[in-house]
């Protein structure tokens, strides 16, 4: 790729993030579409749950070294922090992605962390983060994801996760297998996209990227309130992350374009990158909809 065509995908890309509906995804093998409006892509280079070299190397330009999703060492920690953790507690990350805050709460408690992971495929880039950082007796990776995974019970004093509860549809079963993994007076803490209200034709969806609509399984807050209600669990004011989450997610745009001015790309790293920027795009806009929330909910277990 040129220097001139590099400057063209960077300026494009960037009217397309800023915009509310211009220049969408359209396949390079595509006879119709508008050269004006559409970024073309080779859409066969990017699967939703898979996650190869090429979009890893994407998400730590984006979000940071053995990061998968936005945020700093700040959010995490007063996301999962202040539950009086120390190295005989014992915890478990409900989706470790590539094992960011796993490796901040370890770091800062010197606690063990049994994580699970649903693509197997992000396992050997996490694992290798954990050797560089000669964390690998602190961290265990269990095997299974978190629906089929088994938990010993009443084992842990912390059950926490980022942004993986709007993937699994049966959220009654995980909230049932967590309460049942947890040790007395042990905490649950997990973030989520949860729909603004309760409706079954809401259009929740307007902003939502096309392919990730069929899976996805997002509820509202009151859903989840009936569910913790139901099954006695504690729960603390849920807090509303939503502006912050887009701070971060803005924050890697940065990042990128920088990346972008400042090395040279290829079409494969363009096919991916502009895929996965639509996917944030779309949650960004859901949020700033207000249809869309991030509320991090806090419950405390109580036999």
């Amino acid at each position: 790729m040129t220097e001139e065509q590099q400057k063209s995908l960077l300026d494009r890309v960037a009217d397309w993030w800023e915009s509310e509906d211009s220049h969408k995804l359209a396949d390079k093998d595509s006879a119709r579409h508008d050269k004006d409006q559409n970024i073309r892509v080779d859409l066969k280079k990017f699967e939703l749950e898979k996650w190869t070299e090429q979009r890893i190397e994407i998400l730590e330009i984006l979000w940071g070294r053995g990061t998968r999703i936005p945020g700093d060492e700040k959010l995490n920690r007063e996301l999962f922090g202040g539950v009086g953790l120390n190295s005989k507690s014992k915890i478990l990350d409900m989706a470790v992605g590539l094992g960011n805050c796993a490796r901040i709460i370890t770091k800062d408690s010197f606690a063990h962390i049994d994580v699970v992971e649903a693509h197997p495929n992000l396992l050997p880039h996490l694992i290798k983060v954990i050797k560089e950082e000669k964390l690998s007796r602190f961290i265990s990776i269990l095997d299974g994801d978190l629906t089929k995974v088994k938990l010993k019970r009443a084992k842990y004093d912390l059950i926490y996760g980022r942004e993986a509860m709007f993937k699994i549809e049966d959220k009654n079963f995980i909230l049932k297998k967590c309460l049942k993994a947890l040790s007395s007076h042990g905490h649950l803490i997990f973030t989520d996209f949860v729909l603004d209200r309760d409706a079954a034709s809401y259009d929740i969806f307007k902003n939502w990227s096309e392919r990730e609509k069929s899976i996805v399984y997002p509820i509202s807050k009151g859903a989840y309130n009936h569910m913790f209600n139901t099954l006695q669990m504690q729960l603390y004011p849920t807090m509303d992350y939503s502006k912050q989450y887009v701070h971060h997610v803005n924050i890697g745009w940065q990042r990128l374009e920088r990346h972008l001015k400042t090395h040279k790309i290829d079409e494969e790293f363009v096919d991916v990158m502009a895929q996965e920027s639509d996917l944030w795009l779309s949650r960004v806009r859901s949020l700033r909809s207000g249809n869309l929330k991030l509320l991090k909910f806090h419950s405390v277990i109580q036999k």
